[in-house]
């Protein structure tokens, strides 16, 4: 029985000597950790901090000992001129069980196959992937073009309801402000482009009335900033909301509010808030159809209040071969609404 539990000695050493390894490191970790801080969590700590990194020695250092032990018991039963043989056998051994059991605690983390990982979700010639553990971000995941990878880095994706080679999708993370926001990619050309440096509103099937009929343009929302894009040369506009605002307004905005049913017009709101000589404040609310090749504008028609122009409340009609932007014929004589001098 004796023998049997020294020739245990080597296998509860490297054992011990991989357990006290890995808790000493992960110790490590959390001292970094409290060496900088958490946002919003709690503050630099510097004393924890060293109390955890002294931890994290003393863990290592009794993995070390629990090993060496361990493999003297085991050499001293062997002739005297192969117990150095033997030791050095074993050390070797401990070191790599060691890196094999921390590279299978790392490699989940780091692993990106070279194909669509299992689970994807396939849109036309897209294989969407579901986010893998080496992903940058919780909510990150890669997307294949026809078994080629596009991006590494989306987040919300949507696609043409009209063309499905066209994608666009918001990145999830990214290293400085070129490589963030919204990217467009159809198939055609060699890499994404990027077509709004913020985020997009989370899709959905409402973002189909953003794509215009003619499957040439198509309007990218970002929280108030949206961007006009042209699908056939992948080129953006500024921001809307820079471009048409009311510049003497103390706030103002655009929104989209649809097509021309050619894909030649769109129709935005141009909300604003201004205030009297007396002070007191008054909205308004501009209607204007927009040609997306010119970026030429065309006024219509004010309505009192901010929140307006919704469906029902103006119509497109057509006239010479394209269709203008009106006002609906139920408002047409109404209180709220009223044309400007320009």
């Amino acid at each position: 029985m004796g023998r049997v539990r020294v020739t245990f000695w080597p296998v509860v050493g490297i054992v011990g000597f991989i357990v006290f390894v890995l808790c000493g490191l992960g110790l490590a970790v959390v001292a970094v950790i409290f060496v900088g801080g958490a946002p919003h969590a709690f503050p630099p700590s510097p004393g924890i901090a060293a109390i955890l990194f002294l931890l994290a020695l003393l863990f290592v250092a009794l993995g070390g000992d629990l090993l060496r032990r361990s493999i003297r018991a085991l050499s001293a039963m062997r002739q005297s001129g192969s117990q150095q043989q033997v030791r050095t056998s074993l050390y070797v051994v401990a070191g790599a069980a060691l890196l094999v059991v921390v590279g299978a605690i790392v490699f989940p983390w780091v692993y990106k196959p070279w194909r669509p990982a299992k689970g994807s979700v396939q849109h036309a010639d897209y294989m969407v992937e579901p986010t893998l553990r080496s992903a940058c971000a919780p909510d990150a995941h890669r997307i294949f073009y026809r078994d080629r990878l596009v991006t590494k880095v989306a987040r919300e994706t949507t696609f043409s309801p009209r063309n499905p080679a066209r994608l666009l999708y918001t990145v999830a993370c990214a290293n400085d402000g070129s490589e963030s926001g919204v990217f467009y990619f159809d198939g055609a050309r060699g890499a994404p482009v990027q077509v709004n440096p913020l985020g997009m509103d989370e899709p959905g099937d409402w973002f189909d009335s953003f794509w215009s009929p003619d499957d040439k343009f198509v309007v990218v929302p970002a929280y108030g900033h949206a961007t006009l894009v042209n699908l056939q040369t992948g080129q953006r506009s500024d921001f809307l909301s820079d471009m048409f605002s009311t510049k003497d307004g103390l706030f103002s905005g655009v929104q989209f509010r649809g097509w021309s049913p050619d894909g030649k017009k769109l129709a935005v709101v141009i909300s604003s808030t201004s205030m009297r000589e007396d002070r007191s404040l008054f909205r308004e609310s501009d209607l204007v159809s927009i040609d997306p090749t010119t970026l030429k504008d065309s006024y219509v028609a004010t309505m009192r209040k901010s929140d307006s122009w919704n469906a029902g409340e103006f119509t497109w009609i057509a006239k010479d071969g394209t269709y203008d932007l009106a006002v609906d014929s139920s408002l047409q004589n109404g209180p709220t609404v009223y044309r400007k001098a320009r």
